[in-house]
């Protein structure tokens, strides 16, 4: 993953579509969205308030990054869009809701890793080919983390006393992206660990700084505040280079870990909507990721913004698949 970017503008959103009948209405033509609709063969879209399914839990990064993919969009179409929390089974739940939907554009899930490791880890029979892949817009490398006040505060501590003892870890459920950064994390560093699963990674993190768990690996993004005000210490990024979100934290890299893994995030709409309400969608995504709101959102909280539009995600997600499915493999995790 990196800052490539791509553009998906046809020329034909859904915002130049309604401004051609603002300027139809002021010539004096009388068309309505409902004739538009009747005359291009297709509905008027949006024709009512779009719901973005999150499938963790609020404070998350699914969860605050949907929100403001959310204002944003409301600025490029004449509709609300809200944002719901459906939590559960490492995140198919809410990604099997939006994945089942009416393929009428008013449901977009949000999908992340999970999407291409459900299969591998017998957690729900949806992978990639159940989706229609909008945009991807951020990427989070993973960020080793523990309580303020553990016995352990650096990383080559932490490697020591998990060597001679069970490090319990926290991460967003079974089979979730966090689960494989923890679990690349712990076996690269030859640790003792015992994964505990909660839903999402707002309470996995809540959990490490309540003492009830060692340590977890989550978004360098997500857990900055809390670094930053206490609460947490951060050990090491699992990426190429420091991140911004973390700016005195090194690379595991550099501390001797040869490891870069962590997730990203990215929007969907249900399998079987036309090419034409597709490349809609697509132009309010695009649109969305250049909205001045949007870009300030992500800057503002360190959240690393990467484009990938629907050809390019769909062969992304492909890759996804394959990855994953090696990785589990070589962790010998096995089907719940």
């Amino acid at each position: 993953m990196g800052d490539d970017t791509i553009s998906n503008r046809s020329g034909r959103s859904a915002l130049n579509r309604r401004n051609f009948i603002k300027a139809a209405g002021v010539g004096g033509v009388a068309l309505s969205a409902g004739c538009l609709g009747s005359l291009s063969g297709q509905q008027e879209w949006p024709s009512r308030p779009v719901e973005v399914i999150s499938p963790w839990s609020a404070g998350g990064g699914a969860d605050r990054t949907s929100r403001a993919v959310a204002d944003a969009a409301e600025n490029h179409t004449e509709v609300s869009w809200n944002v719901s929390n459906q939590t559960g089974g490492s995140g198919s739940v809410g990604m099997n809701a939006a994945a089942n939907a009416e393929p009428d554009g008013h449901t977009i899930g949000c999908t992340a890793p999970e999407i291409a490791l459900f299969e591998h880890l017998g957690i729900a029979d949806l992978s990639p080919e159940d989706i229609t892949p909008i945009m991807q817009y951020t990427e989070f490398p993973a960020a080793l983390v523990v309580s303020e006040d553990a016995e352990f505060s650096t990383l080559d501590e932490w490697i020591n006393y998990g060597k001679d003892n069970t490090l319990q870890m926290a991460n967003s459920g079974f089979g979730s992206s966090w689960h494989m950064a923890a679990a690349g994390i712990a076996s690269e560093a030859g640790v003792n660990v015992e994964h505990i699963s909660y839903e999402g990674a707002a309470p996995a993190m809540t959990a490490v700084v309540n003492g009830e768990v060692d340590c977890t690996a989550v978004g360098a993004a997500e857990v900055a505040p809390q670094v930053q005000d206490g609460g947490l210490t951060a050990l090491g990024v699992a990426f190429d280079q420091q991140v911004d979100a973390l700016p005195n934290t090194p690379t595991l890299a550099n501390q001797g870990l040869d490891i870069s893994i962590g997730s990203w995030l990215a929007h969907f709409a249900p399998a079987g909507i036309d090419d034409e309400l597709k490349q809609e969608l697509a132009d309010v995504y695009s649109a969305v990721y250049e909205d001045d709101s949007f870009v300030e959102f992500m800057e503002n909280n360190d959240f690393i913004r990467v484009e990938r539009g629907p050809d390019e995600l769909q062969d992304f997600l492909d890759q996804q698949y394959e990855f994953y499915g090696n990785l589990v493999d070589e962790l010998g995790i096995e089907k719940q």
